[in-house]
């Protein structure tokens, strides 16, 4: 797939983080696809279920448990990479 899917996939990964999981208004200024989003607090379990159950039903993208690691969840940028990779991989 061309970069554009790629980066159009990190642009959507971003807007859901930012719009749907950042619970601090405060905070979503100052989000980018590489803040640490566990050191900052936006992903904790609550949020990462629902980041997975929209990676599923709308990226139809599943997240195998192994792959479930704080290097994948780190950032938006790793979390497009993590989905970029799984769509690749074959069925």
């Amino acid at each position: 797939m061309p970069d554009s899917d790629r980066t159009t996939l990190l642009n959507q990964l971003f807007a859901y983080v930012r719009d749907e999981l950042v619970g601090d208004a405060t905070l979503t200024p100052k989000i980018t696809p590489q803040t640490p989003l566990l050191e900052w607090g936006i992903l904790d379990s609550v949020r990462t279920a629902r980041l997975l159950a929209h990676l599923r039903d709308n990226l139809d993208v599943r997240v195998p448990p192994t792959h479930m690691t704080g290097h994948h969840f780190k950032d938006v940028a790793s979390i497009a990479d993590l989905v970029w990779s799984l769509r690749s991989q074959p069925a």
